[in-house]
């Protein structure tokens, strides 16, 4: 560790835990080291229960700060082995898409999402709804990945929308999308499947590639639970399925499980989209 911006003591202390054991308390390291010293400190003989070694930093005044450590084995020794990746079992991807959220639906969604292991899936949000969901963002990037919808979910093909009326309902999405923790959408659904040539292009200048997608689940379309999967069970390698994040739709969340589980049968696995094609690819 080191201090390399203050230059007096008192104006940096912090703890440090490793699993759960605080083994450093108010470290000041301009006191211990002085500006720009390297301080180092040695815990020995930790045991790890639960695979994953924990190092918690816990601010006492200003930023707690690391700058590098070392695991050694117990014989002294450093591990530079590489371990091997597991062997996928997966033939395929496929894209698991919602549009419309975030809602009062996308909590027990993502609950659903994650219970069933069918991860990552992507959202298409409507930037207009963020706000009375401040917490949604969160919860669907535990689970996926967030992309755009436009800022309202307007017909922007029938509503007669200019390109700069589609650049700025695009740009005002993306900028409610960082704003709420995400990263810049790079995949952009037109609300209804309506797009035109102009629109495609604010989406390009925005850094977005327009997709619609491949297999349309119905659930719009008040689909029962059994049409929602049959519709999932047509989707091959590549290829994206069209769902919705709405109290109104219950039925596509009651679909999940069995979704899941054809998809596991068959060997594919949900995948990410692709910035450039909108094709499901590996994540």
């Amino acid at each position: 560790m080191a201090e390399i911006y203050n230059e007096s003591s008192g104006l940096r202390s912090f703890n440090v835990s490793i699993e759960n054991n605080e083994e450093i308390t108010e470290l000041d390291l301009y006191s211990q080291a002085g500006h720009d010293g390297a301080y180092s400190f040695v815990v020995e003989d930790v045991p790890v229960n639960d695979g994953s070694l924990s190092i918690d930093l816990e601010s006492v005044v200003d930023n707690a700060t690391l700058s590098g450590f070392a695991v050694y084995s117990n014989d002294g020794g450093i591990d530079t082995s590489v371990p091997e990746p597991e062997p996928s079992n997966c033939n395929g991807y496929v894209g698991i898409t919602f549009d419309d959220g975030p809602d009062t639906s996308t909590s027990n969604l993502v609950n659903t999402l994650a219970q069933n292991d069918l991860t990552p899936v992507t959202f298409f949000v409507n930037g207009n709804k963020i706000s009375n969901f401040p917490s949604a963002i969160t919860q669907m990037l535990t689970v996926g990945v967030i992309q755009s919808h436009a800022f309202t979910h307007a017909n922007m093909v029938s509503s007669g929308y200019s390109y700069q009326q589609a650049y700025d309902s695009l740009n005002q999405n993306s900028q409610a999308i960082q704003n709420a923790g995400a990263p810049k959408p790079t995949v952009y659904r037109p609300p209804e499947g309506a797009s035109n040539s102009e629109h495609q292009r604010a989406a390009r200048d925005l850094g977005m590639v327009t997709i619609t997608w491949d297999v349309d689940s119905q659930d719009w379309n008040n689909a029962s639970t059994s049409a929602i999967v049959n519709a999932n069970n047509q989707l091959q390698n590549g290829q994206v399925i069209l769902m919705h994040d709405h109290p109104n739709h219950p039925n596509t969340v009651s679909a999940i499980p069995q979704i899941a589980a054809n998809l596991k049968a068959k060997g594919l696995c949900p995948g990410k989209l692709d910035p450039n094609t909108g094709r499901a690819v590996a994540p």
